[in-house]
């Protein structure tokens, strides 16, 4: 049986001379559940600091949904906030769109909480790729 991490890596794997960097920037689970949080986490691996620091100062906004499990127990949750997980920002030296849009959702969010969606905030909307 194939599992969702080797997935993630494979998926990720696929795009590995493509530079992006992504930071976490809000961890919703946490704001719920409590526990650590992830806000400040960074990836991928390979990016450098200075990759990093693109992503927290001109990076584009995006968030992971799950399947709803993360706010499934709570009827107070906004509508427009149901499923998210974590929010955060991405730079990418490439055009927004590429693979490299998918690299939180693999890097982080599949393996980490199990994710399965990514979107992208275009004007006062969330797009999901």
């Amino acid at each position: 049986m194939v599992s969702m991490a080797m997935i993630a890596a494979e998926r990720a794997a696929q795009w590995d001379d493509s530079p992006y960097a992504w930071v976490i920037t809000r961890d919703r689970a946490h704001e719920l559940r409590g526990g650590e949080s992830e806000v400040g986490t960074a990836g991928p691996g390979k990016a450098t600091d200075e990759m990093v620091e693109r992503a927290r100062t001109v990076g584009r906004p995006w968030r992971m949904l799950d399947e709803g499990d993360v706010d499934c127990d709570r009827a107070d949750v906004d509508p427009g906030e149901r499923g998210v997980v974590y929010e955060g920002l991405i730079w990418t030296a490439g055009e927004p769109g590429g693979e490299e849009d998918f690299g939180p959702l693999y890097d982080f969010g599949t393996p980490n909480y199990g994710c399965v969606e990514i979107q992208y905030r275009e004007g006062d909307r969330w797009v999901s790729l």
